[in-house]
């Protein structure tokens, strides 16, 4: 698809397609075998190997469609498209391929393979052929052939529905990748499908329901990521060196309790009990430094001995702890943008818990006011304002 701008690629999704009456799945499987044959309980292995037996046996009055998508990238360009094979016995006796359109995704183009391939067996049926079988190595696709039709594709469903109930056609997993010769076929007609590009003027040459739910979706992260980046500008720097970033969907921190959520704000914004926080607003009366004795920064929580201490409980730890201001940016980068993790590391330091105690220690024990615990003011070595 050409480049285009954000306003022509919106406007692209709902171009002016016929209208196809949507009908609903059939809420229940019917009750002959036709339908039946997913390969539920059988692993890929045994699977295939029972197919082959299958197939090595039948007769050349019965015909096997196999069928597969391809969903393939090239020059930026996506690549969508279908291919089938058709025997009798064991001969080859018919292939197809083609593409349908790129705003979709493999599962249509298995769908939409499957229907031409059994459309196509169906012009070459002879009187005197007995059986017709769908191989499908998709088992997605299998169970939504079985009556359960997708969203996505569904007119190929429904019209191979009637065509199934009609000529009481039969359904075989037939596993992918495991040496059976008419997937194997399938999957290079498949290929080349996608890569010649050619359309059939028909449903399969128009936009899928989840080619435009994806692409409705890449615009909306590629809107909010323009937003955003539009927005950091005017942010400190204190929050943009977390290189954090934003989303519209429900974020995972409203989940932490409300005291875990209030360290996580105040380490992301540095608006907390950080010495730098505490001279800016005059707090005259505020413990400026750790228990440790360094000056309390938001980075300073990875680096603290309390904090290292337990380094070997650190979750997603790096290789060793962060002695380096570059190397402290990082893993404090990671578990603030992953408020599980920052919970995580908080439960195995205690480094809050430590300090507050500590803290109410000092008050307890000086009637002066609050005061170190021990030693003096240390210069904060490792802060990432450090060159």
């Amino acid at each position: 698809m050409p480049s285009l701008n954000l306003d022509s690629r919106v406007a692209f999704l709902f171009c002016e397609t016929r209208d196809y009456r949507r009908v609903a799945p059939p809420s229940s499987t019917p009750a002959y075998a036709s339908r039946s044959g997913s390969g539920q309980g059988s692993t890929k292995e045994a699977a295939a190997e029972q197919f082959n037996t299958w197939w090595s046996q039948l007769s050349d009055n019965t015909i096997t469609v196999f069928s597969d998508g391809s969903e393939q990238y090239k020059d930026g360009a996506k690549l969508v498209g279908y291919g089938y094979a058709i025997y009798r016995g064991q001969s080859l006796v018919r292939t197809g391929s083609g593409a349908i359109n790129s705003i979709s995704h493999v599962f249509d183009a298995e769908a939409i393979g499957a229907l031409k391939g059994l459309q196509c067996a169906l012009e070459i049926l002879r009187p005197l052929d007995e059986h017709i079988w769908m191989c499908i190595d998709s088992t997605s696709v299998i169970w939504c052939m079985r009556a359960n039709a997708s969203n996505t594709s569904q007119w190929a469903f429904l019209e191979c529905h009637a065509l199934i109930d009609q000529f009481k056609v039969g359904i075989r997993w037939s596993p992918g990748h495991m040496g059976i010769e008419g997937n194997e076929t399938a999957d290079e007609l498949a290929d080349a499908g996608a890569n010649e590009g050619r359309m059939d003027d028909d449903r399969s040459a128009e936009p899928t329901i989840s080619g435009i739910g994806t692409t409705a979706r890449a615009l909306a992260d590629a809107a909010t990521s323009d937003w955003w980046s539009r927005c950091l500008t005017g942010l400190s720097a204190s929050y943009r060196k977390w290189g954090l970033g934003y989303s519209i969907a429900e974020p995972p921190e409203l989940r932490l309790p409300r005291t875990l959520l209030h360290r996580l704000l105040a380490a992301r914004t540095a608006h907390g009990d950080f010495a730098q926080y505490h001279r800016r607003f005059g707090h005259t009366d505020a413990e400026l430094n750790c228990l440790c004795g360094y000056a309390k920064t938001p980075e300073h929580l990875v680096f603290c001995e309390i904090s290292q201490r337990k380094f070997h409980a650190w979750p997603a730890k790096p290789e060793r702890p962060p002695s380096r201001p570059k190397e402290g940016r990082r893993y404090m980068s990671a578990i603030l943008a992953h408020p599980k993790l920052f919970e995580d590391f908080l439960t195995v330091t205690q480094y809050f818990a430590i300090n507050a105690r500590a803290q109410q220690t000092r008050d307890l024990t000086s009637p002066g006011g609050p005061q170190q615990s021990y030693g003096l003011p240390r210069q904060n070595r490792h802060s990432l304002t450090a060159v």
